[in-house]
């Protein structure tokens, strides 16, 4: 008897363990540094010089921004999926980490509108979890921007969500 509880102990704390481990892999929010939108998109856009059709960014600029969320979303525009695809090649990122963006969605920032590609994993607790109009931090990252015919476009990339706690 003492034999099994003695086994049953282990296999409890080999197991509580494990979560932990695993736990600890997890989302790195604590890299994420707070600004706002406006400050991500100066940043990307004075690291495309003059002369450059586009800029792929190896500094990540993680950010957490807290925005309002619309609810609305649409297919990623073709410039933005080729960038990303791009980016994903030549920084040597897993090849499924470009099919993972497949919507942007309509953030707000002020009176600012912005679409943002978002992780459909991330993208999919939308229904569930938010309402249009609710404030919400998102994660992101900056990989970069390209010329486009009206500017430039930085690419935003939505890692994942929270609701701000309340105050």
């Amino acid at each position: 008897m003492k034999m099994i509880r003695r086994t049953s102990f282990t296999v409890i704390v080999f197991a509580g363990c494990l979560v932990s481990i695993s736990l600890a892999q997890g989302f790195p929010w604590e890299i994420f540094k707070p600004r706002t939108l406006t400050e991500v998109i100066s940043i990307t856009t004075k690291e495309v010089r003059p002369d450059d059709s586009m800029f792929l960014a190896t500094n990540q600029l993680e950010s957490k921004v807290r925005v309002t969320f619309t609810g609305q979303s649409r297919p990623i525009t073709e410039g933005r999926k080729t960038f990303i695809s791009w980016w994903v090649g030549m920084l040597n990122r897993p090849k499924h980490y470009a099919g993972l963006y497949e919507s942007e969605y309509l953030y707000k920032e002020g009176s600012e509108e912005h679409w943002l590609p978002t992780q459909a994993p991330v993208s999919k607790y939308f229904a569930k979890e938010l309402k249009p109009g609710e404030e919400v931090d998102l994660y992101l990252i900056s990989i970069g921007a390209y010329r486009t015919k009206d500017g430039i476009d930085c690419v935003l990339l939505v890692e994942e969500f929270l609701k701000p706690k309340p105050e």
